[in-house]
């Protein structure tokens, strides 16, 4: 029964940080919500879990520095909505 709970919780706990927070980190940011989910999968399949805690948060850095830079321009329109 205590199996069933746990599996239960880290369902709800992964549902909710990858697409839940994937929502709402693309509406503060203005990120895509689909780039953004994929740079999650992407960063937690090749570094594991803190790099799906940094993800999102690193997403946002990029798109606001390409936004500021003019030769990167492309790439902020490419990662906004």
């Amino acid at each position: 029964m205590i199996f069933l709970f746990l599996g239960v919780a880290l369902l709800v706990a992964g549902a909710i940080g990858l697409v839940f927070m994937t929502w709402l980190q693309s509406r503060a940011a203005r990120v895509n919500a689909a780039v953004l989910f994929i740079a999650l999968l992407f960063l937690g399949w090749l570094w594991g879990i803190w790099w799906l805690l940094l993800g999102a948060p690193l997403v946002a850095i990029v798109k606001v520095i390409c936004d500021r830079v003019e030769a990167l321009k492309p790439v902020g329109e490419l990662l906004a909505r």
